[in-house]
């Protein structure tokens, strides 16, 4: 079930709406203020409505009455200038139009300009200023700005807020870090995300005894929270984004576990499936259940890896039953999709060849050679003008197929077929494939930088199918040698220490996982 997470990012480009203004470098000025609580709706709204929260002309301009003081202190204060609002616009407009629609956890209304988001999501509109600066240089600069407001409110001041949160989710959404030599970051500021789902009470609601606790310790119950249909829809995304992000970097680093579901979870689930708000919810509650399923398959193998000493026919029959129903679900979740996203069936999963047998193990692995093939199917379908603005967890899933795909090409198994692999996802022609479309895609007018991230994975891709053609002769001599079914296991990404610690941009990084100096390249 690793590869259920794909089934859902790979037609999610599809449905994102096309823009190619030129984007800015400039930073964000911070002497704006805001609010501490979520965006002010009319009381005329309702959850079965598409209308957001609409704002006068000149209320956009007015400032909160709760103003965020991370924005106002001395020495927080953003050096560098701000953009201009055209640029400003530019960029939230890209977001709202080309990344946003690939994870759609944030309800951004047109009435949102730029303007009023500044005044009233600071940090929310900081972030998603950061995640539309492809330069990686650039990009670095506003990430620290990013982490010393961070630092300033969530640290010193032990500030917790719906903005910071939709803030911290939008970078760690559209993060490259984890491919650049920073998973460390990636995951604390995972943590703290979560951290302020705790604090802000989102996971399930507060007991009588922690309000009576929160008012004798702190003088004060819980913080205000907007009581608006808009509001309470908000947070109910945030927490939900909150879940498919920590699951989505626990499995891809391996560095902490996913928030645990609970029944407020699966009540906010439910809110946002029957909403009529914003036409984009029953695409995001699709992304949490495939997700969910993921997670509970995850939760299974992480089970059986620490059953350890028991015998394999007993500890395979509950999980075999359990992955049934696991996959009838993931077929009805499949015929709810919206007919008019792309579908693809990627119900397997990499079997464990301590507690599948021959049969069930083999049929395992073909299953994640044609999952394999349907992603990649589905990723030459996504138009270059919308790859861009893929989440993380999407290159991720990139990176990991194209790993798996050398495993399945060149496994020693005597009774493995790697030539049936090779006919069917052939592993060289794949790379040119997937590099062609990336030097494409690098060609929008977003991307006129040479380090934008699409380069780096062009890079690696490169130098990975140089590393491959060297050894594709060798590994099919070496698969005539005699070896034992079995004998040679697929390891779990969790397992592979170089996606852990992935640096793309170092040298020394690939000469280091490739073995091969970098003058051959």
């Amino acid at each position: 079930m690793e590869s259920l997470l794909s089934a859902m990012q790979s037609f999610v480009g599809s449905t994102a709406a096309s823009g190619s203004q030129p984007l800015d470098g400039d930073s964000i000025s911070s002497s704006t203020s805001c609010s501490n609580t979520t965006l002010g709706t009319p009381a005329s709204t309702t959850l079965g409505s598409r209308e957001g929260p609409t704002f006068a002309t000149d209320s956009v301009a007015t400032v909160s009455p709760n103003q965020n003081p991370i924005f106002l202190s001395h020495h927080c204060s953003l050096s560098t200038p701000a953009p201009s609002p055209n640029q400003a616009d530019e960029r939230l407009d890209f977001f709202r139009s080309r990344m946003l629609p690939s994870f759609p956890f944030i309800d951004l209304t047109p009435d949102m300009t730029s303007r009023y988001l500044r005044q009233n999501r600071p940090f929310l509109f900081q972030a998603i200023h950061t995640v539309t600066t492809f330069s990686t240089q650039e990009r670095l600069t506003q990430v620290e700005e990013l982490k010393r407001l961070l630092f300033t409110s969530a640290l010193l001041k032990v500030q917790s807020n719906i903005d910071l949160l939709l803030g911290l989710l939008t970078y760690l959404a559209w993060s490259t870090d984890p491919f650049l030599g920073r998973a460390d970051l990636v995951s604390r500021l995972m943590m703290l995300a979560m951290s302020l789902v705790y604090d802000l009470r989102l996971f399930k609601p507060s007991s009588p005894d922690v309000q009576i606790m929160m008012a004798i310790t702190q003088g004060r119950a819980d913080e205000h929270i907007d009581g608006t249909p808009y509001g309470l829809l908000e947070r109910q995304r945030a927490v939900l984004a909150c879940f498919i992000l920590s699951s989505n970097i626990s499995s891809h680093l391996g560095r902490q576990d996913a928030i645990r579901w609970t029944p407020q979870m699966e009540e906010a689930l439910r809110v946002i499936t029957i909403s009529k708000s914003c036409p984009a919810d029953r695409l995001f509650a699709s992304q949490v259940r495939l997700q969910l399923l993921k997670q509970r398959a995850d939760d299974v193998r992480q089970q059986d890896e620490a059953r350890t000493g028991t015998a394999p026919a007993a500890a395979s029959a509950p999980r075999l039953l359990y992955l049934k129903t696991l996959r009838r679900e993931l077929h009805e979740l499949r015929s709810s999709f919206p007919p008019d996203l792309h579908q693809i069936d990627l119900s397997g999963r990499m079997g464990n060849g301590g507690t599948l047998l021959g049969f069930e193990r083999l049929e395992c692995l073909w299953q994640s050679v044609e999952n394999i093939k349907s992603w990649l199917d589905n990723f030459y379908r996504i138009p270059c003008s919308k790859l861009v603005g893929q989440p993380f967890h999407f290159w991720s899933q990139m990176i990991l197929t194209i790993t798996l795909l050398k495993y399945l090409s060149t496994l020693q198994d005597p009774e493995w077929d790697c030539q049936a692999v090779r006919n069917t996802v052939h592993l060289i022609s794949t790379m040119d494939c997937m590099l062609q479309k990336l030097d494409l895609s690098s060609k929008e007018p977003e991307l006129q930088c040479n380090d934008h991230f699409l380069k780096f994975l062009s890079k690696l891709l490169t130098r990975y199918r140089l590393w491959a053609e060297a050894r594709w002769d060798v590994a099919s001599q070496i698969h005539d040698v005699e070896t034992r079914p079995g004998q040679s296991p697929i390891p779990d990404l969790d397992q592979m220490v170089w996606m852990q610690s992935m640096d793309l941009g170092d040298d020394q990084w690939f000469e280091s996982v490739l073995g091969m100096p970098t003058t051959l390249y």
